[in-house]
């Protein structure tokens, strides 16, 4: 790969209580991803008043669990030293580094929908850049079909990824097993062999 897979340039300097509060609603809204503000708060320890002082809004803890979810896939991807790798080994280690988080963010695609503010936006579109630029280096290897469009392509590793996901919360398979078939499921289903 000629170029390194983006980074977020996301903010990370939170208070303690703040802290307290993101880690507490990730884990509340991955068993409830309906769970009230009040829950959350109760999870994380503190009052209510606190809760709404760094996040006025669920919107805005929404916002703050999407841009932690982001920040923690980015850096499990960035982790991987592809510089050894062919494009096809790297997209089975960014899936093998990514199932893992499922646990903590699945719940991010039913309540995230279309609420999602600038900044998330911002920072998974430059996330999903990175995706792209992967899904290149595949076509300059030859391990995708030239007839396949990189955004479908792109499409493809999220729905994966987030059906892995939900696999695994099930106990359908286990993560490892589920990075192995989503590889073998993207590759299969776009290579040139159709």
């Amino acid at each position: 790969m000629n170029q390194s897979v983006a980074r977020l340039a996301v903010p990370t300097k939170r208070t303690s209580s703040r802290d307290a509060i993101v880690d507490a609603a990730i884990a509340t809204l991955a068993r409830s991803p309906d769970a009230s503000l009040s829950v959350i708060a109760e999870a994380a320890g503190v009052s209510r008043a606190t809760l709404h002082r760094h996040f006025p809004s669920r919107g805005a803890l929404i916002d703050a669990v999407c841009l932690q979810a982001l920040r923690e896939t980015d850096a499990a991807v960035n982790a991987i030293d592809y510089t050894t790798m062919s494009s096809t080994s790297y997209l089975l280690a960014v899936f093998e580094a990514i199932i893992p988080l499922g646990d903590r963010f699945h719940f991010l695609a039913k309540v995230v929908a279309e609420t999602a503010s600038a900044a998330v936006n911002d920072a998974y579109a430059h996330q999903t850049r990175g995706v792209e630029e992967m899904v290149r280096w595949m076509e300059r290897e030859g391990a995708l079909a030239p007839s396949v469009p990189a955004d479908w392509a792109v499409l493809v590793i999220d729905a994966l990824i987030y059906t892995s996901w939900m696999a695994v919360r099930e106990g359908r398979i286990a993560p490892r097993q589920a990075a192995a078939l989503a590889c073998r499921t993207f590759l299969s289903g776009l290579s040139g062999g159709v």
